[in-house]
């Protein structure tokens, strides 16, 4: 089951292991608490979790002309102090969550009860700690820092195999990350290679930049990631590290892309009222250019196109060649017809979105292929009950591609020569069999269709499906409803060879 913790999720790591001090990475707890209750947001501090004693070789214990050893001795705490500091977290209201870089590490976390165990880069592919962090059966984060596309693949694989809820960070391990090498198109990589886990961003660029964590969100990072800690007299930030003003504005930068980015309307852009009034008028109307006499055709040569556009009046994208007039118009009045609906005109409506989905779904026909349109209750209510089938093949085997529409339904019917296998490759789709219990199919979702089982499907968000089957016969669709079953086969079928 997937947590719903990492969508929209601040995570503030304290820079430099807080010192080691306690009481200083209470401070630091207490001004991100302020800022996650100013902007009301989801937020999680990080803490870094070494067991120290164990961590670090005997025999370089207390170097110090090696890298982080001197920093790692120095801010050692011990369970109970991190103990202190997970509850000041919780006091705060905010996620609880660490860093484990050993097995021990691990075990505290569980022991704490932390919400979430975080990866860091350098430990990504370590597989002993891996799988310890994914036996915990927590929420789990992994930075991919430094990770080529295949090893994160290797680290994909390895939670999937196991069941693990685990998200991806973009992250570039540079202290700080200079602006050539952010990649943040790699985000898109990212979500498009594993569609089913939250991407995020874990920045380590200039901490007055702001641009950074908005394009990240435009991209489509869930998560954002940024070292904060607090100065003092005597306590200097590092280059990549946020203070609490400079955390408030980050932040608030965040949150205004956010604003920017999502829809406003379900599966579809919002359009407002006041923007359709900007553009209706600087839009061009059919005005008359001879007199028209009401129930003659209304040819191109009759018409001219000008702004400003009148109320009721018809635009010039609405003009049809040879529509009847039903009033008499004079020369430069304005033309008030109003386009019929026509088979014609809903088939390539149709088409079009069908054409939409495809392209959203990433699927390429090619170019050999038949298109079905299946209209059971006639044309005009094909939005309703219908489907739009793409025949690929039609051998021993068959495949097929089929377009359930949004709000579409697909009634219900039965074949008695062809077995089908369905899988679905894009939306949601309702399957039914009779006998049988109604079943949300999910992409990726296999459902068998035994000769003979009547059947129906429907989307309420438009789905596309693959049929492989035994040699289709255009004879070998049996309805339920009577009044479809009475219909010659091509009253309720139109065939496309090109769209």
């Amino acid at each position: 089951m997937k947590t719903d913790l990492f969508n929209d999720l601040f995570i503030f790591e304290m820079a430099n292991s807080h010192q080691g001090s306690v009481e200083h990475g209470i401070a630091i707890i207490r001004e991100m608490g302020k800022i996650a209750r100013k902007h009301n947001i989801k937020a999680a501090v990080k803490l870094q979790y070494r067991d120290i004693p164990n961590f670090i070789h005997p025999d370089y214990k207390g170097r110090t002309d090696l890298p982080h050893i001197p920093r790692f001795e120095s801010t050692m705490l011990t369970y109970e102090q991190f103990c202190e500091l997970v509850s000041v977290v919780r006091d705060e209201g905010m996620v609880t969550m660490s860093t484990p870089f050993d097995e021990t590490g691990v075990e505290w976390c569980l022991d704490q009860g932390l919400d979430i165990i975080k990866v860091a880069s350098c430990s990504a592919l370590d597989w002993p700690l891996l799988t310890k962090i994914v036996a915990s059966r927590k929420p789990v984060i992994i930075s991919t820092g430094g990770k080529k596309l295949s090893d994160i693949d290797k680290i994909y694989n390895f939670c999937s195999h196991r069941h693990a809820d685990f998200a991806f960070l973009h992250c570039v391990a540079g202290y700080p990350a200079p602006m050539d090498r952010l990649q943040l198109d790699f985000i898109d990589r990212m979500k498009k290679r594993y569609r089913d886990v939250v991407i995020g961003y874990s920045g380590h660029e200039d901490p007055n930049d702001n641009i950074v964590p908005m394009m990240a969100v435009a991209k489509g990072a869930k998560i954002l990631e940024r070292h904060v800690g607090l100065p003092t007299e005597t306590i200097k930030l590092n280059a990549y590290s946020m203070n609490p003003e400079q955390c408030d504005k980050w932040v608030e930068a965040v949150q205004n892309a956010k604003k920017m980015c999502t829809l406003q309307k379900p599966g579809d852009k919002y359009i407002s009222q006041a923007e359709l009034d900007s553009l209706h008028s600087l839009e061009r109307g059919v005005w008359a250019a001879r007199a028209i006499k009401a129930g003659t055709p209304i040819t191109r040569e009759d018409v001219f196109f000008a702004m400003p556009l009148q109320d009721k009046q018809m635009t010039s994208g609405q003009f049809k060649d040879g529509m009847i007039a039903s009033v008499d118009y004079a020369v430069n009045a304005p033309v008030t017809e109003t386009p019929k609906i026509t088979g014609i005109g809903i088939v390539r409506s149709a088409i079009h979105d069908a054409k939409g989905m495809l392209y959203e779904a990433g699927i390429a026909l090619g170019t050999d292929f038949e298109v079905e349109i299946s209209h059971h209750y006639g044309m005009q209510h094909f939005r309703q009950n219908g489907a739009i089938i793409i025949n690929i093949i039609n051998r021993e085997y068959c495949k097929k591609y089929i377009i359930v529409l949004p709000g579409q339904h697909h009634p219900m019917h039965a074949h008695k020569v062809k077995e089908e296998t369905f899988q679905l490759l894009y939306g949601e789709l309702l399957i039914e069999i009779e006998g049988q219990e109604p079943r949300l199919m999910h992409p990726g979702d296999i459902q068998t269709v035994m000769r003979g089982d009547m059947h129906a499907f429907s989307s309420e968000t438009g789905a596309i499906f693959e049929e492989v089957s035994t040699q289709h016969m255009k004879s070998d669709s049996y309805y339920k409803d009577p009044e479809i079953a009475a219909q010659d086969p091509m009253e309720r079928k139109t065939y496309l060879k090109k769209w």
